[in-house]
């Protein structure tokens, strides 16, 4: 029987909260250093997004399966792109720019989840 980590659900919504602003600023969404205030809609689409990582996230894959077993798991991208999506509508001043900005936050989420939280 495998141990599982205790942390691991903090782990991921830190991941999914700072990924959001990182990649807004890798992505040149800010022109200079961006203030708390310019940073304060990034952050809370990242918290939300990262609730819906610990909440949906797994209900969304489990109802895929089929899908995830046919695309040899490139589904749950898409169901990371979506949730980014979803989150970007709930938050009132932020806007996701386009698709990359959105596969570049699932990327990210993604390989430092699997590093830091071990999540497959």
């Amino acid at each position: 029987m495998r141990k599982r980590r205790s942390g691991r659900g903090t782990i991921v919504f830190l991941c999914c909260t700072l990924a959001v602003p990182t990649v807004a600023m890798m992505m040149g969404m800010y022109d200079a250093v961006p203030t708390l205030e310019q940073l304060t809609p990034a952050l809370a689409t990242g918290a939300l997004l990262g609730i819906a990582h610990l909440v949906l996230r797994p209900i969304l894959r489990l109802l895929s399966a089929p899908l995830g077993c046919l695309t040899l798991g490139l589904f749950g991208m898409v169901i990371d792109v979506g949730l980014i999506y979803a989150c970007d509508r709930l938050v009132a001043g932020f806007a996701v720019p386009g698709l990359l900005y959105a596969v570049l936050t699932a990327v990210l989420i993604n390989a430092i989840c699997a590093v830091a939280a071990g999540r497959r």
